[in-house]
């Protein structure tokens, strides 16, 4: 990704953030809120934003970039709008494994389960 590229995915991502911290400091629907296209999902432009709010938690903004499979987060302070990066990280290959879920039970001891017991 150019550096002319992320430096507006940059400013894109703080406008938006700022209009979403404005928007929920006073109770109001952002233009973005009430104007977002409706686009299927293999459509999505680069670095789509979710943005969660939860009251007296810092606003979290979480931006995908689809093209680079990269997911943002960021950390919005309520008070004084500053933004923390908090993490980066390409999900590539998160994306590609069949099950990840470090407590039991397992897909794999489920599925033997079932196989178990219907050959009984």
């Amino acid at each position: 990704m150019s550096d002319s590229r992320r430096s507006a995915l940059f400013v894109a991502l703080c406008v938006v953030v700022a209009g979403s911290w404005l928007g929920g400091a006073f109770g109001q629907a952002t233009n973005a809120e009430r104007t977002a296209p409706k686009l299927p999902s293999n459509e999505l432009p680069p670095g789509c934003l979710q943005v969660v709010s939860q009251p007296g938690e810092p606003i979290t903004a979480v931006v995908y970039d689809p093209q680079q499979q990269v997911l943002g987060v960021y950390h919005v302070d309520r008070n004084s709008g500053e933004i923390e990066l908090k993490s980066i990280r390409q999900i590539q290959w998160d994306l590609q494994m069949l099950h990840f879920q470090g407590k039991a039970p397992l897909p794999q001891e489920i599925k033997n389960g079932l196989e178990g017991a219907a050959g009984h």
